[in-house]
């Protein structure tokens, strides 16, 4: 058996790869990494033993000069092409392909073929891609294909990337291509090292940094717990290596993650060198409820659609991100009000800048953000479910906006109207004041149905990138009966339906009998949920199952189910929190 490492660059690669049959003669295990650290992966990948990678783009050639053992491409075929092309197949114009002429040259002849509008450029290095991007950007163009580091830097500039990802059949190529090469060079040796073994072998997380804080090596057991390598997101990591290089002694911090709080010794490895070693203890695992999340290199995501509501959204984008006033986004649950919060951050900052989200219906208190705020300086702050906030907090967010230093954006997100929250009580007036002179009203789903197709495909090509899903399409006809209904979880509740529906469709299109089978279902769910209340449970427990029943049925308006429920805004708001 050949112990071989398939390097994906992308998820859904990994995702094809392990639905395709492996060869006997492989013994596969699958990985996600790109470039660099897809560099440092095959690295540790020949130190623990493996006899061959595969890999695919520019990865495969980055890691095939670094390491000693086979590296096989994994190549992009005609199908692969002809798959993304449909993909994007309703795109009429502004479309570019940048790529190695592998990738460019076989494109540029499908595209004769078929007739399609597509803009062709060869690079020959990755340090061209930006340059082309920003030039498109200018030209007007707004989609750009290509491969991972393509696509990445598409995020950064402001343009839509679509990936070109690789089929089943370039995978079940590169498998038998690895068998042949491993063959010719399995006499070659590869070399251990008795420290390389022990580090490895270490019962816990352990990882050697240098100076700058840049990561050297790292055992087997950091590789294989995903969760801790987020700590090298924290700015505490340079300071504790700082500190032990400067005193040669042990030093003890803690650095918060998203769910855990990590418990680090950090120690010395080598003087001269600069090098000192972390061992990793995850000591107390956090809320899922997390009030403050920092962002710190938001990405482009488009607003896309036809419709005059997506033409007046990307108007906005562009009027608010080059002013300095605070910002407030309106809309029903779902209609995409952080993305377009995201948006407006990206166009104004980039991902020069972090984004701080307060989540407001996790708010209990305004300890330690201002100074978070004063330290960031520059970015975004985004406050979630305003009409959430208790009145103390109202307060709180009302001091925080008065001394928030003038290089920030602010952003506020509302369920409701801002008038309608003053009106029932839900909204201080002097808050009300300072967020309520420029407001973007997003429009709910069954007012905009026109832009449902667009959707469609866009949720279908995030999936085909993420997951390896193999629908590609949908019909005309399913479609047209997606419009029928009036999507009372808007955008979101769209998502989650396309995504279902690619995992339960094994063809390349989602036919109308699909979407009815699963439509129906939902429609039979929700006839039985209208009939038929539980009464087990404590009578505090039945209050909560009719407060939620009378909101989803308001369409998660909180006004209205008040209203309904006889009890004010506020009451609901403390019941819902119970």
């Amino acid at each position: 058996m050949i112990k071989t490492l398939l390097i994906a660059p992308y998820q859904g690669l990994a995702e094809t790869a392990k639905k395709v049959d492996t060869p006997e003669d492989i013994d596969l295990d699958v990985t996600i990494a790109n470039l660099e650290e897809g560099v440092k992966v095959a690295k540790l990948a020949e130190k623990q033993g493996y006899e061959l990678i595969i890999s695919r783009g520019g990865t495969a050639t980055m890691i095939q000069d670094e390491v000693s053992i086979p590296v096989v491409h994994i190549d992009i075929t005609g199908y692969d092409m002809l798959r993304v092309f449909t993909l994007i197949r309703g795109i009429k114009k502004g479309v570019a392909l940048v790529g190695y002429a592998n990738i460019s040259q076989g494109a540029a002849t499908i595209c004769n073929i078929l007739e399609f509008d597509v803009k062709m450029i060869t690079i020959k290095s990755r340090t061209e891609v930006r340059g082309h991007l920003e030039e498109l950007k200018q030209q007007g163009f707004a989609v750009v294909i290509g491969d991972v580091i393509t696509v990445q830097v598409a995020e950064q500039v402001g343009l839509r990337g679509v990936l070109i990802t690789s089929g089943k059949e370039a995978v079940t190529d590169a498998f038998e291509e690895g068998i042949r090469v491993y063959n010719f060079f399995r006499r070659v040796n590869s070399q251990f090292y008795y420290f390389q073994e022990t580090f490895n072998s270490m019962p816990f997380p352990v990882i050697l940094l240098n100076k700058n804080a840049d990561v050297i090596e790292k055992n087997l057991m950091y590789e294989q717990d995903i969760q801790c390598h987020e700590i090298l997101e924290s700015p505490v990591i340079s300071k504790v290596i700082k500190r032990v290089l400067e005193n040669e002694t042990n030093q003890w911090t803690e650095v918060e993650g998203e769910n855990t709080i990590y418990e680090l010794q950090a120690f010395m490895v080598s003087k001269s060198e600069g090098i000192a070693g972390i061992n990793i203890h995850a000591s107390v695992l956090k809320s899922d409820n997390r009030a403050v999340r920092l962002i710190g290199a938001p990405v482009h995501i488009p607003i896309i659609g036809e419709s005059d509501e997506a033409k007046r959204l990307r108007n906005n984008i562009q009027q608010f991100a080059h002013a300095d006033e605070l910002v407030s986004i309106i809309g029903e649950s779902g209609t995409g009000k952080y993305t377009v919060a995201q948006e407006i951050h990206f166009e104004k900052f980039g991902q020069g800048y972090p984004m701080v989200v307060l989540e407001g219906s996790h708010l209990t208190s305004g300890d330690k953000i201002q100074a978070k705020l004063t330290a960031i300086k520059h970015g975004t702050v985004v406050i979630k479910d305003i009409e959430s906030l208790s009145a103390e907090m109202q307060d709180t967010i009302k001091n925080l906006l008065r001394n928030i230093p003038n290089t920030m954006q602010v952003i506020v997100l509302a369920n409701e109207s801002l008038d309608q929250l003053v009106d029932n009580k839900a909204l201080d007036k002097e808050l009300y004041q300072k967020i309520s002179d420029h407001v973007i009203h997003l429009s709910p789903l069954r007012e905009r149905k026109e832009d449902i197709g667009v959707f469609v495909d866009y949720f279908l090509a995030e999936f085909h990138a993420e997951n390896g899903f193999e629908t590609i399409g949908m019909k005309q006809d399913a479609i047209e009966y997606l419009l029928q209904f009036e999507w009372l979880g808007n955008l979101s509740q769209l998502k989650k339906i396309i995504r279902e529906l690619s995992t339960m469709t094994t063809a390349n299109y989602i036919e109308l009998f699909h979407v009815k089978e699963l439509m129906n279902k939902y429609k039979q769910m929700s006839m039985v949920n209208d009939k038929k209340l539980q009464l087990d449970g404590t009578l505090e427990e039945i209050e909560q199952q009719v407060i939620r029943q009378v909101l989803e049925e308001e369409g998660n308006n909180q006004s209205k189910a008040a209203k309904r429920l006889n009890i004010n805004r506020s009451t609901l708001w403390r019941k819902l929190k119970q």
